[in-house]
């Protein structure tokens, strides 16, 4: 990379609220890349739409704030471009993650991020992303478990700056260069710790947002904003109501089909749909009875009827006609239809003859189908069930999610994932 290429550097916060610590590490490392150098053109700040992390209720809460979290990222870039002035030509705010998260229902994923970005920028501009070294720290890096890393490390280059407490791996940081990347570590900046979650502790707690500006912690426009928006207020509502009990943090940890089908997907960033028929809704219940299952299960339909199915899933009438609505033919025709409805990596199916009624010579009481469609495989199964019919219903519910987890195991062939 030539030391005079023009820089596009971003810097992506999750922050609730974005405060002066930000502002002045984007400063800093800006005016540290042009000493050494490199020409910063562009500073853009990137709001994260949608975490990953559900346990953390502010960052489960993100998508209720994204407004206001935007508004004061748009202060800030005011802030940020009169402190960069002859030094960077552009100071922006981008909306990208809410519109990637919005079309693919799942968390923000720099890679996804920053391949959209790659596509939409001036090409005479390198990506550059700044971050702090937490995530180059300790014997096992976070960043060597971010999604896509190789590809998310050809995109951009890795602008890392210090962080109070955490020391970067060297060695990793070698090992990455060794294959490629392009890191420009800034020793010399320095930034504030200042942490969002005090500030709102303090703000709750009843302290003036003109107070946390004489401390440093907020710009005048933010602590306006947060007044007039009567930010506190949400923030409170959130804080006390967004937490996870002790109660459901055990569910979420316990054992279950569900809770370990939702630790796979959860992990690998999979999302989930759902086409049911004469289970009524049975297996979305057992799918959202895990906490945070939000983060991957998108939604489901309910096609009990043949016009339900034509009209919402897109199964064709002359397929009904001709297998009937149990059958492999449909079951995989809803997943494929519950799957591109809702835009998912995976979507599973089930249909069946719950009884008592129903039969007929070729297909008795019990006759069930799962199918399941993903990005390049599709199957179906065929199950034969001796219940009645609540029974019947649970049992198929109980078969589809081990058919579901028997498929997303991190044992499985990794040419039939998505």
């Amino acid at each position: 990379m030539s030391a005079k290429q023009p820089l596009l550097l971003v810097f992506g916060s999750s922050a609730d609220p974005f405060h002066r610590g930000h502002s002045v590490l984007i400063t800093s490392a800006a005016r540290a890349l042009d000493r050494r150098g490199w020409q910063v053109r562009e500073v853009m700040i990137l709001p994260v739409y949608r975490h990953h992390n559900t346990r953390d209720a502010v960052k489960r809460s993100l998508p209720l704030t994204y407004e206001h979290r935007f508004e004061l990222c748009q202060l800030a870039a005011g802030d940020i471009a009169r402190e960069l002035s002859g030094i960077v030509e552009r100071v922006s705010v981008s909306r990208l993650e809410e519109e990637i998260a919005r079309g693919s229902h799942r968390p923000n994923l720099s890679a996804e991020t920053f391949a959209r970005l790659r596509e939409q920028s001036d090409p005479a501009l390198r990506l550059a992303f700044l971050l702090g070294t937490d995530s180059f720290s300790g014997e096992d890096p976070s960043l060597n478990h971010w999604f896509n890393l190789d590809e998310f490390l050809r995109l951009t280059a890795l602008v890392v700056c210090p962080r109070q407490g955490f020391t970067p791996n060297l060695k990793f940081i070698a090992s990455l260069e060794a294959k490629g990347a392009q890191i420009i570590l800034l020793d010399e900046v320095s930034a504030p710790e200042i942490s969002s979650s005090e500030i709102r502790r303090e703000l709750e707690d009843g302290a003036e947002p003109e107070r946390l500006v004489q401390k440093g912690w907020l710009s005048p426009a933010a602590a306006e904003y947060i007044r007039r928006n009567r930010l506190t207020e949400t923030w409170k509502e959130l804080d006390s109501s967004g937490r996870l009990p002790a109660a459901a943090r055990q569910v979420a940890d316990a054992p279950s089909l569900e809770a370990r089908i939702g630790k796979i997907l959860s992990g690998h960033k999979w999302t989930l749909a759902l086409a049911e028929s004469c289970t009524g809704g049975l297996i979305s219940h057992r799918i959202t009875n895990v906490p945070g299952s939000s983060e991957y299960y998108i939604g489901g339909v309910v096609a009990y009827a043949y016009a339900a199915k034509v009209a919402l899933l897109g199964v064709r009438w002359e397929t009904l006609q001709k297998y009937g609505a149990v059958s492999s033919e449909t079951v995989l025709e809803m997943a494929r239809g519950a799957r591109e409805l809702f835009k998912t990596d995976f979507a599973l199916s089930v249909s069946c003859i719950a009884g008592p009624g129903g039969a007929t010579p070729n297909k008795p009481v019990g006759t069930s189908w799962v199918g399941l469609a993903a990005a390049g495989k599709e199957w179906s199964r065929h199950l034969l069930l001796t219940g009645d019919r609540v029974a019947n219903k649970e049992m198929l519910a109980q078969k589809a999610l081990e058919l579901l987890l028997e498929f997303i195991s991190p044992d499985l062939p990794g040419d039939i994932k998505p």
